[in-house]
């Protein structure tokens, strides 16, 4: 049981290169798939390939441990993964005070060949479809999240930096590609 739903296994038997089949759930996302061959077979044990290590990062299991281990493993991808986007979210977010930063920060250097530039913006907002709407068609940004309870950076009065009016939270703002 995990997270109180039985550990289900899928067992691929179609007659396709490894290769293809292991990309085909790396794509769906699999958080860990287990290889079984003749010869694994033979020895009992199985080729076990975490989704957040990657196909190089192989582990040889006996199968009675893969077995005791199987939630333990899964919460450890589980917890790098969630590290592993926290890191990139704060790596890649950015307190915004004005209307000018703000359209740097969403703006290419390079018009005709635009390189991927921005990230996460925090500023602040003064509630308005019509700002929104503004910066949506002007920067090809929109609000992603308005942060609620968040104890880490309770909600801050302020002044919206594309109105003027008062604002009473900060909200994320980003790109889609």
């Amino acid at each position: 049981m995990y997270f109180g739903a039985p550990l289900e296994v899928e067992v691929d038997k179609r007659d396709l290169g490894g290769g293809v089949k292991s990309w085909e759930w790396i794509k769906k996302g699999v958080p860990l798939r287990v290889e079984l061959g003749p010869r694994d077979l033979e020895s009992g044990t199985v080729a076990v390939i975490r989704r957040d290590q990657g196909a190089k990062a192989k582990e040889f299991l006996p199968l009675a441990e893969l077995v005791k281990r199987a939630v333990e493993l899964l919460d450890s991808i589980q917890q790098t993964l969630l590290d592993r986007a926290r890191q990139f979210r704060d790596a890649h977010t950015r307190v915004i005070e004005s209307k000018d930063e703000f359209c740097a920060f969403f703006t290419p250097n390079n018009s005709s060949k635009p390189e991927i530039h921005g990230g996460f913006a925090l500023a602040h907002w003064n509630g308005s479809r019509e700002v929104e709407e503004q910066i949506k068609n002007d920067l090809k940004v929109t609000i992603r999240c308005i942060p609620f309870d968040d104890p880490a950076s309770p909600p801050q009065a302020g002044t919206c930096p594309f109105s003027g009016e008062p604002s009473l939270r900060r909200v994320v703002w980003a790109k889609s590609y």
